[in-house]
């Protein structure tokens, strides 16, 4: 090999992210800068308004960005059915969480149980927990983030991923594998 030639580099993908609020942006920022890999975040699209051509267009313009493989997620609460089976339409790849995200961090600090809860209930569980007793949505503190970096993996064994009836779920830790595979 010639000092002038070089090896073909590898491009990470670029992931897609399109979520329903501020608290699921935070979230996704936070794992950004932990995992360093690129990631745009598209919030505060409401789950009836999204559908393909909508994706289209977010992934179109990371294409003339000069991204070629990019990863689509959609990541919202199932609190609303009629917001999750839209988005199962959509044919991406679905980060729901139900009731709430908020579920998916209850999950990093005990076993969320197998019965149905509202979000409201959901949160005040989390609020129960003296790390979050000061929880407010869109905003993580330093502690909370450490905590979601620290039982990152481990949350998975703590709640369910399967979409089953009503009982809290969340499949955000597909998307953890995603990160820590392009890490």
């Amino acid at each position: 090999m010639s000092k002038n030639t070089r090896p073909n580099r590898k491009m990470k993908p670029v992931i897609l992210v399109l979520c329903e609020g501020e608290t699921e942006e935070c979230y996704v920022d936070f794992l950004k800068q932990k995992y360093r890999v690129p990631i745009k975040v598209v919030s505060k699209i409401v789950g009836n308004k999204i559908n393909s051509r909508l994706i289209r267009r977010y992934k179109k313009e990371l294409i003339l960005a000069n991204s070629e493989n990019i990863d689509c997620f959609l990541m919202y609460d199932t609190d609303v059915r009629t917001v999750a089976d839209n988005l199962l339409s959509c044919g991406e790849k679905l980060l729901l969480s139900n009731p709430c995200v908020e579920v998916w961090f209850l999950a990093h600090s005990q076993k969320v149980p197998a019965k149905v809860i509202s979000s409201e209930e959901c949160i005040c569980m989390l609020k129960k927990e003296k790390l979050w007793k000061d929880y407010k949505k869109g905003k993580l503190s330093f502690e909370q983030q450490e905590l979601l970096w620290e039982k990152r993996v481990s949350a998975g064994n703590n709640i369910s991923n399967e979409q089953c009836s009503n009982k809290p779920f969340s499949m955000i830790c597909d998307f953890i594998r995603v990160l820590e595979e392009n890490k």
